[in-house]
This record gives structure tokens, sequence and C-alpha cells, in this order.
């Protein structure tokens, strides 16, 4: 990857993104993907690491396209910065422990195919600001404390109950996943709403 060629190398980038993994460029007075193509005013920042250049362009293309209901909740409706402590414990979380492991792919690809429906139904929930503080205060940071006592499996129940709560509340169906062998764990979890083939039969996840 040829980081000069995006906004991420330019110097008129800041490097603090919003909940829409959108960073703000001075010289357009806006805020832009970091992954987006570089303009005519485009000036290389020589003195930002190839690494923060790396982490910035795979935030915006995480945040492209996607329907990640936590970030909504902790972002959108909380008003956390898109890097707080939670999104990236649960982040981390997900890259180290739950990317890693097979038996966790399901419930990732499960959220992908989920995440965006019920994000919608938040955003449009009339009573979402009340419905972020319960979700926060019951499940989101248990969760946290669950991982930051290694408390895996504990972190991930809380979690598959936040779901289910969720999508019983909205009237949702979990359906049931089959995971292509073939994919990339890399790239589940993130809340993509993916047009996958999977049989349509409510489950608990």
């Amino acid at each position: 990857m040829a980081y000069e060629d995006y906004c991420a190398a330019c110097t008129y980038m800041g490097e603090s993104a919003d909940y829409n993994g959108k960073y703000y460029c001075s010289q357009k007075g806006e805020r832009r993907y970091a992954c987006d193509s570089k303009c005519y005013n485009f000036c290389e920042a020589y003195s930002r690491s190839n690494y923060s250049r790396s982490n910035m362009l795979d935030n915006s293309k995480n945040h492209m396209n996607s329907g990640c209901y936590l970030t909504t909740i902790m972002c959108k409706l909380l008003g956390y910065p898109d890097n707080n402590y939670y999104l990236n414990t649960l982040r981390e979380f997900r890259k180290n422990i739950m990317q890693k492991d097979p038996n966790y792919f399901s419930l990732l690809l499960t959220y992908d195919v989920v995440g965006p429906v019920i994000s919608k139904k938040i955003e449009t929930d009339p009573n979402n600001k009340i419905m972020a503080i319960t979700l926060f205060n019951n499940y989101i940071e248990k969760a946290v404390r669950a991982i930051e006592e290694e408390k895996n499996e504990t972190a991930i129940n809380i979690y598959k109950a936040m779901t289910t709560s969720l999508a019983d509340h909205y009237k949702i169906m979990i359906p049931l996943i089959e995971v292509d062998s073939n994919i990339n764990p890399q790239e589940l979890g993130h809340g993509y709403t993916r047009r996958r083939t999977y049989k349509e039969e409510k489950r608990s996840i």
C-alpha cells in the first residue's frame, strides 16, 4: 500500500476521528475518510509514521458501510469519541481473542448481519438516549470489566445477552449462520451488512 496516495498521509488531516471514522481536513474545512484519495491540496506529513497512517486507514475502512450498533450507542447517543476506552477494549478483544478462535466466527458473522439492523432501529428509536444509558450500564461496562479480568466467556455471554435483548425488543430475527470456510476472520465482527446465504431460522446466539 502506498500510504502517500491517501488522505491519511496528508499534513492537513488531523489524527482524531469522529464516530463515522472521518478525520478533519483543515484545508477543506470538512471531515473526510483517511482512505480517501489525495487531492491537489495534498502535502505529505513526513513526521506521521506508517503505523499511524495504517491505523487511520483501517479505522476509516472499518466505518465505511458499517452498522456497528455499539458505535451508535457509545458515540452517536452517549457522545464518546470513537477511540474511547470501552470501544477500543472491545475491538482489541475482537481482534486478539474472537477473530483467532473459529468457535467465535459464527457469532461475529451474526453480528455483521444483525448489527446494522439493530443500529438503524436504535437511531430512530424516540427513547434511544435512555436505552443507550441502560445498555451501557447493564451490558457494555460489565463486558469491558470482564475483559479486564480476563473472563472471556463471561464477556461474550454478556454481549450475547445484549444482542438477544435488542433483537427481541425490535422484533429482529436472529438467523442461523453458516460460516464460509474461506472467509477472512479479520473481516468479521465489524457490523458490515453481508449479503450471504443463510438459513432464516430464529435462534438464540
